[in-house]
Order: structure tokens, then sequence, then C-alpha cells
């Protein structure tokens, strides 16, 4: 598998991975973990300030860093590497109803 690095920022790279027509955003495990927190924690405020709306888009984004970040632990274990984060990504229950407060 090749790719080509076109940049380095810190904490990411700008890749194009053979036979994409765009290049892509690698971002770093431990980074996109912190994101997925961040996304978690718009939930818990979005439930606080009674915003549904809010809350949907953050459950949304935190349930497709989590598919992210299950298929990178996937590659890690088959490699032998250890997680660059503590967090229990598939372990992680994000809720589903806004109700539940």
């Amino acid at each position: 598998m090749e790719a080509k690095i076109y940049d380095h920022i810190s904490n990411s790279g700008i890749v194009q991975m053979l036979g994409r027509s765009f290049p892509a955003v690698a971002i770093q495990g431990d980074s996109l973990s912190s994101i997925l927190s961040t996304a978690k924690y718009f939930m818990s405020k979005a439930k606080e300030h009674g915003d549904e709306d809010m809350y949907y888009e953050a459950l949304e984004l935190a349930e497709r860093l989590q598919g992210h970040l299950i298929q990178y632990e996937q590659v890690l274990e088959n490699e032998g590497l250890e997680r660059p984060y503590n967090m229990d990504v598939r372990g992680l229950n994000l809720e589903q109803e806004f109700k539940n407060t």
C-alpha cells in the first residue's frame, strides 16, 4: 500500500492514498480520541441546555469518530502496537436518546 505525503502538520498530515482522487487528512490516533472526547462533551452540554438538535449532531459525530477509532485499534492490535490513549473506545456506550437525562 502506498501513499503520497504532501505535508506534515502537528499531529496530522496531508496524504493521498493510491487510487484516490483527492488527498486526505491523516490524524494521529491520540488526537482523534481527544476529538471524540470533545464530541461527548458537546453531547452532555446539549442535554444540559435542552438542545436536542445539537445533541443528535454531536452523537452522530461521536459515533463516526468511534467507528474510526475502533478500526484504528484493530490495526494497532494486528500490528502488535499499543494504543496511544487510555479511552476504552470499544466499551464506550454512547447515549442514544436525548430524553435519558
